[in-house]
């Protein structure tokens, strides 16, 4: 998904002035996105931060419900 790049783009995050390192294709007109190491970094912490993990009764549910069918 991530592409290293070779050769020098500013990155397309806004009041960013630092060059891409990392690109990856997008639908629509111009088709990329260019990121440095530093938006990558944050991106990819504030996606961990979001994320909701699965509640553990869910699991324990599933198991039970799998085990009575036997």
């Amino acid at each position: 998904m991530l592409k290293r790049l070779s050769t020098k783009t500013k990155c397309d995050v806004r009041d960013c002035k630092n060059y891409a390192v990392y690109l990856f294709e997008t639908k629509g007109l111009h088709g990329k996105c260019f990121l440095c190491e530093d938006c990558l970094a944050k991106l990819s912490d504030e996606s961990k931060a979001r994320a909701v993990p699965k509640s553990p009764q869910s699991a324990f549910n599933k198991k039970m419900r799998s085990s009575g069918d036997e």
